[in-house]
């Protein structure tokens, strides 16, 4: 019973974690389109169903835990995104003519090589508040102080980069 009660709360976690995303995508389209209060109304919804997974995910995993061991934890998954993960995915998408999907999914894995060297840069220098992080809103990637000129993994000027306070 607690099995199928985790799996099915597991699930919810997943519904509400892609129905804030799709929600936030169409809200911008619909304020592209003129459409102010219907995006509005999306925004909010998407974040209550972000609020809704945060605590579904709380009661699946229980407490947050050690900070050393998420971080050590973090570690490891983005470097299984740069050397397995990505890689594979963006292959297949290749292999069957999905080119654009590819070429995300190549994306992702050089914006997890960036994030994978910004955990250790941080884990090592311990904690700075002086750094600022700027997250590309194309392709995720972060830059460290202030955005280049462009970014490093998709081209995107300076000013689609969103600082992270």
């Amino acid at each position: 019973m607690a099995d199928n009660l985790n799996s099915d709360m597991a699930q919810a976690f997943a519904y509400m974690s892609k129905s804030s995303v799709l929600n936030r995508l169409y809200a911008a389209k619909l304020k592209q389109d003129g459409w102010t209060l219907h995006s509005k109304l999306l925004r909010a919804i998407a974040r209550a169903e972000e609020i809704h997974a945060r605590r579904t995910l709380m009661y699946i995993r229980g407490k947050i835990g050690d900070t050393a061991e998420y971080l050590e934890k973090m570690l490891q998954c983005k470097h299984l995104d740069t050397t397995r993960n990505y890689p594979q995915i963006s292959e297949q998408l290749n292999e069957t003519g999905n080119k654009k999907a590819a070429e995300a999914f190549g994306q992702f894995g050089d914006v997890a090589k960036v994030h994978l060297h910004l955990l250790e840069k941080v884990i090592e220098q311990g904690n700075h508040d002086s750094i600022n992080y700027y997250v590309c809103q194309i392709c995720g990637n972060i830059a460290m102080d202030k955005p280049s000129l462009k970014c490093s993994v998709c081209n995107a000027v300076p000013e689609k980069f969103k600082i992270e306070d």
